[in-house]
């Protein structure tokens, strides 16, 4: 009988954390335009769920299945289209036996990793762009941390679709390097993702939302220049076409100025603001300094990425040709090799 209680409660709940999923997402495409039908008739229960404070157990609920549907998704979609696509666009045909067939399968693995990467990056940039610089908290720096805590822990659904979905991103990404061709720079990316997950988590619970939503918007861009060099340069390998070579180029060049002005400039300012700044309005805590703990490990690996990166642009102006420094056997893009995030 209790047991029976147990599952009618917790199957419930899991209806619950799908409904606000549903919610939450209405209103994030409600901000590019679109009216989902179950916001045309809302319930009480989603209008009393647009504005809310964090609740731990159904947002981890929410926060698993967003990742759940990324994971899925992605190995659908890499499966199903972007793989036979780069085929397509290697110039692949379907023959082809033993060793041959065998790495144009792994390049072919590679393009859709970066494509998927690029089209992920992509898609989270465009969201917060349309999010929080439209925020009235976005800048200066101190309406980050004007009263709080306790007055800016309550979130509206489209700002806490978007921190709980990059959060879940971070999960299904923790998964997913298990399940792709393993990087030396493998234990780098896993603590990035932890120290990631760690942030967001902390944050959204205890009210700094409006800080971790910066960063978001901070973190994400230049990843995707990168990863549209690497698919570049994996179609002019496969083709032999300098035209893609080139653009692979110019692409690794605006990555590194992106790259340096939002993750050595701005995110450090962020670093500075949460360490510094945030002390004035009030008392630091055991997940404030987690928090701070946090948010230097990321910058720490945001400066190893970068002198990756200038060791392979040096090498590359010295001698014109770059070897990989922190990827497998692989041939990657001449500078998109030295950073994988």
């Amino acid at each position: 009988m209790f047991a029976s209680r147990a599952s009618a409660t917790s199957s419930s709940t899991w209806r619950h954390a799908a409904r606000v999923v549903s919610d939450d997402v209405g209103a994030l495409a409600a901000q590019f335009g679109f009216k989902l039908r179950a916001g045309e008739h809302a319930t009480p229960r989603a209008v009393a769920s647009r504005v809310r404070a964090p609740d731990a157990a159904l947002d981890a609920r929410v926060t698993l299945i967003y990742a759940i549907i990324m994971f899925a998704f992605n190995w659908l979609l890499r499966r199903a289209v972007v793989e036979p696509l780069a085929g397509r666009l290697m110039g692949y045909g379907a023959r082809g036996v033993g060793g041959a067939r065998k790495a144009r399968r792994r390049k072919m693995e590679k393009f859709a990793q970066s494509a998927l990467e690029m089209a992920t990056y992509g898609t989270f940039t465009i969201i917060g762009c349309a999010i929080v610089p439209g925020q009235r908290w976005f800048w200066p720096s101190s309406e980050w941390w004007i009263g709080a805590p306790v007055k800016t822990r309550a979130t509206e659904s489209a700002l806490r679709a978007y921190y709980l979905a990059y959060g879940a991103r971070y999960v299904a990404g923790a998964a997913n390097v298990f399940l792709e061709h393993k990087r030396k720079d493998f234990w780098e990316m896993q603590l990035h993702h932890f120290a990631t997950i760690g942030v967001i988590w902390v944050s959204y619970i205890v009210g700094w939302t409006r800080v971790g939503a910066v960063i978001m918007l901070v973190l994400d861009p230049a990843d995707v220049p990168l990863h549209a060099a690497k698919c570049a340069k994996y179609v002019g390998d496969a083709r032999g076409d300098k035209k893609y070579q080139l653009a692979a180029d110019v692409l690794f060049g605006i990555f590194l100025v992106i790259f340096f002005v939002m993750r050595l400039v701005m995110y450090p300012y962020v670093v500075y603001s949460v360490h510094f700044e945030a002390r004035r309005y009030f008392s630091p805590s055991i997940p404030y300094w987690l928090c701070v703990a946090l948010l230097y490990v990321i910058l720490g690996l945001q400066v190893y990425w970068f002198k990756l990166i200038v060791n392979v642009v040096h090498k590359v102006l010295a001698t014109g040709n770059a070897e990989d420094v922190r990827s497998d056997d692989e041939d990657e893009p001449n500078g998109a090799k030295a950073h994988h995030d």
